[in-house]
């Protein structure tokens, strides 16, 4: 029995075929000893093979026929021996499974006449009590680099190792693994490494996920162990200069090649729970300053009080488990200060009109509707920030990817010198092209001015209704699975590659409904929830049942309404949701039964286990050829097969398809029933006759079987053998039950002793013999041998002086050689044993075999 299943689609069979082959005539005790089999007159079923994640589980067999008594569940094999709960009900509860491993249960089902049984196999994985990913790992300083891990993988298991780097995951909830290897992901105990030692390039503080895996891949378990290294303490200094925002917290940008690491979450390998200090020690600075240390993270150091332009000098000190280092004086120069950014929501021209933000922090855009193919040159408006004077310099270029076709845009702009501003942007010959254009700003005078953009989107007016979808997904019956769902069309980015070029908008997801007990489901963050993703995965379902989730599009963190416009240019208003129905099935593992041999039998019965809610079908993977087997209900799982007419080896498939609205989880197993007749084909006659120098060999069949056909054969010797000629199978695709005969003639030329056999061929190819006849031609009688029987010695008789004797047994064992010199020549024979043999007498290229009977 081969169990398996699929999901979403169908099952392709394992076939399984042995092939029969002719066989000679045997006693009749052997046909009426391969017909015989034990009948029942009631079927058990223990129900299909299944997996656990856990030490629990339950049986549920099916008996029909005619039953008598109760059923038993016993324990048949496995690590530990469970406890069956109701060992007399075809339903009962498993406990006590605490080893991983196989579990085996047989059920026993007495019959009217006989007993039916059947076994199911509980493959249990609880979670082992050995596993571990090791004790934490701190306390190694950055530049040595590498730990030993000290995980426990138990035996059966796989287990892979990830790593999370904790700073960003505490700050951004990203799950990245930079700077970080192991020397194998697979080993319990491998090391740990940072890539980059000396020179970190992010906080070298991790979380090390052991996660193990079941035999079959069905169960998982995870544990975690942090390695956090204390960061170098060497830290590099370069004098900067540069314009400040006049906010109260100014940052320090550090040369590209300091150790990066993070002062400021819980983690993060800086900070001071974690066993690392900063410090700062300002030697000068401006008058009215007061620099102080506030935090280090990024390779920025950050502080308050440096508001004041001017010179600040001062040095870095860090202490950890790598030593205190102090580092040489760094100079940080205030050349000037910053403008403040645009206001691009100046009053009368905020929102619909105008949206901030567009994306990322001093960016802005707008949305049209029905503007594509027009040349109209289109504006934007914005403020000097009130802290700038009215002189501020605004200058503007395009940027990004232009949308394809378009002409590059030309820039007028409007209100110099004073505060209040606008920017005319001319499409060019093009006119307006679906897509988005790009505007870089640049706000100030050199050096100190600050980036600013802006975006004119182009709808191309064809976004769809957001409907609710309905998704299958197959449960396995234990453990945790992910699943990919499917998300809207994708249009950013694929109308062109300019559509919403540089936007963040992603996917928000919150669940409604899910199946009770069953564990909160988890989606992964922001950064892997883009609405250029045309799936999503959802991952921690472990239970059937129907999830209902709503989606919806978010323009991102403080973005404008850029989404809600772009689909209200389709018609379609917010909220932006829709609903994803996720249909969890537990499909059922099928079970075909067990596996039959029977005697000379046309039929037989097949007992599946039951559907359950879903629908069955029997169908055959493979049959003797020749063979039509029919089931009589073909959709029940307790069927009868009809036409095993040939002996060999059937293989039925029983599938059992779970019903689901959206598609359908396909569970099937196959079981084969063996047809063995002690007498498939029967070997009638075969007698070969002399017809002058020629030879008639004539034979006949009473039955056939997977025959080919045959292949008539000549020796001279009766050991090395040549084909004369090949007569097919005269049966309808080698099979036959009627009698049928064959004929063949050799034409020779043909002298002395000639010997035939026939070699039979299966469909597969493989050969069986005839036994051997032979004839005697032309001048056989010129050569005697006498007498025969012979006891101490022969004579040969009729020979010429350069023949050679030879005396091999009638099995090919070689026992004697021997020059004949004369026409007569008396042989030997005493220290033969008593037996058949071949006296071979070779002369002139001519070979004259004799049988002789040694007494």
């Amino acid at each position: 029995m081969k169990a398996r299943f699929t999901f979403h689609g169908r099952l392709q069979a394992i076939v399984s075929r042995q092939c029969s082959r002719i066989k000679w005539l045997v006693p009749v005790a052997l046909l009426l000893l391969s017909a015989s089999a034990e009948a029942q007159n009631c079927s058990a079923n223990a129900g299909g093979n299944f997996t656990v994640c856990g030490s629990t589980a339950t049986l549920n067999g099916t008996a029909s026929g005619t039953v008598s008594g109760s059923p038993t569940w016993s324990f048949v094999s496995g690590p530990v021996t469970p406890v069956i709960s109701s060992p007399n009900s075809l339903t009962t509860g498993i406990t006590g499974m605490t080893a991983d491993g196989n579990y085996v249960f047989q059920l026993s089902q007495p019959c009217g006449t006989g007993t039916s049984t059947s076994n199911v196999t509980v493959t249990a994985h609880p979670r082992p009590a050995s596993f571990t990913a090791g004790p934490d790992k701190t306390g190694i300083c950055a530049t040595t680099g590498t730990v030993q891990l000290d995980g426990v993988i138990p035996p059966g298991f796989t287990g892979t190792w990830t790593a999370v780097n904790i700073y960003s995951f505490e700050s951004f909830g990203g799950t990245v693994t930079t700077n970080s290897s192991f020397s194998s992901t697979t080993s319990a105990t491998p090391n740990f490494s940072l890539i980059n030692k000396a020179d970190h390039d992010i906080d070298p503080a991790y979380w090390a996920i052991l996660t193990i895996t079941s035999p079959g891949g069905i169960c998982t378990y995870k544990d975690t162990t942090v390695v956090r290294f204390c960061p170098n303490p060497n830290i590099p200094v370069a004098d900067i200069s540069r314009c400040s925002d006049g906010s109260s917290v100014q940052y320090i940008d550090l040369p590209s090649n300091t150790p990066d690491f993070a002062t400021s979450t819980p983690g993060s390998s800086g900070n001071t729970a974690n066993g690392t200090t900063v410090s700062i020690n300002v030697t000068s600075q401006p008058g009215g300053a007061n620099m102080v240390y506030d935090k280090l993270e990024s390779r920025r150091l950050y502080v308050t009080g440096a508001t004041v332009p001017g010179a600040y000098t001062f040095t870095i000190t860090v202490s950890n488990c790598c030593g205190t280092v102090t580092s040489a004086p760094m100079t940080y120069t205030i050349s000037g200060m910053n403008p403040g950014q645009l206001n691009f929501q100046p009053a009368g021209h905020g929102a619909p009109e105008q949206l901030a933000v567009y994306s990322f922090g001093g960016s802005a855009g707008e949305v049209h509707c029905g503007t594509a193919g027009t040349a109209t040159p289109e504006l934007f408006y914005f403020d000097i920030n009130a802290a700038d004077p009215p002189s501020t310099v605004v200058t503007a270029a395009s940027a990004g990817i232009l949308p394809p076709g378009a002409s590059t845009p030309t820039f007028v702009q409007s209100g110099a010198g004073t505060m209040n501003r606008s920017i005319s942007v001319n499409p060019g010959a093009s006119g307006w092209v679906v897509g988005t254009y790009r505007i870089d700003l640049s706000v100030g005078t050199s050096p100190c001015t600050i980036p600013q953009s802006y975006f004119i989107h182009i709808t191309d007016n064809n976004r769809q209704p957001l409907a609710p979808q309905e998704q299958t997904v197959c449960y396995p019956g234990a453990g945790q699975i992910s699943f990919n769902m499917a998300m809207p069309p994708v249009f950013q980015g694929v109308v062109n590659s300019s559509y919403l070029q540089d936007f963040g908008g992603y996917y928000n997801f919150n669940v409604i409904s899910q199946p009770p007990g069953s564990s909160p489901l988890v989606f992964p963050t922001s950064d892997q929830r883009g609405i250029t993703n045309s799936t999503i995965q959802v991952s921690n379902i472990d239970a059937a049942g129907d999830y209902v989730i709503r989606g919806s599009y978010f323009s991102g963190n403080g973005a404008g309404p850029i989404l809600e416009q772009e689909f209200a240019c389709s018609g379609i208003a917010t909220p932006l949701e829709f609903d994803i129905t996720l249909h969890v099935n537990n499909f059922l593992n099928s079970n075909a039964g067990s596996d039959q041999t029977l005697g000379c039998v046309t039929s037989t019965s097949l007992l599946g286990n039951a559907t359950g809610v879903g629908t069955g079908l029997w169908t055959v993977a493979s049959s003797p050829a020749g063979s039509a087997p029919v089931f009589g209900t073909p959709t029940s799982p307790s069927t009868t097969v009809t036409g095993l007419s040939v002996p060999g080896t059937y293989t039925f498939t029983w599938s059992i398809t779970t019903p689901n609205p959206t598609g359908s989880c396909v569970s099937s197993d196959d079981v084969t029933v063996n047809i063995t007749c002690g007498l498939p084909v029967r070997w009638q006659s075969f007698d070969v006759n002399k017809a002058g120098s020629k030879a008639i060999i004539r034979w006949s069949t009473s039955t056939e079987l997977n025959n080919k056909g045959f292949t008539i054969q000549r020796s001279a010797d009766g050991e090395t053998w040549s084909n004369l000629g090949f007569v097919a199978s005269k049966a309808s695709n080698g099979n036959s039950t009627q009698p049928l005969s064959y004929d063949f003639t050799d034409n020779g030329p043909n002298d002395g002793t000639v010997y035939y056999r026939i070699q039979q061929t299966d469909l597969d190819g493989k050969p069986d013999y005839s036994a051997v006849k032979h004839l005697e031609f032309g001048n056989a009688g010129r050569i005697t041998v006498s007498p025969n029987p012979a006891k101490d010695e022969v004579t040969v008789s009729g020979t010429g002086n350069n023949a050679t004797l030879r005396i091999v047994s009638i099995t090919g064992v070689a026992f004697k050689t021997q020059v004949l010199t004369g026409r007569t020549t008396k042989v030997d024979i005493r220290s033969l044993p008593a037996g058949l043999y071949y006296f071979i007498i070779e002369e002139n290229n001519k070979k004259n075999n004799f049988k002789i009977l040694k007494k």
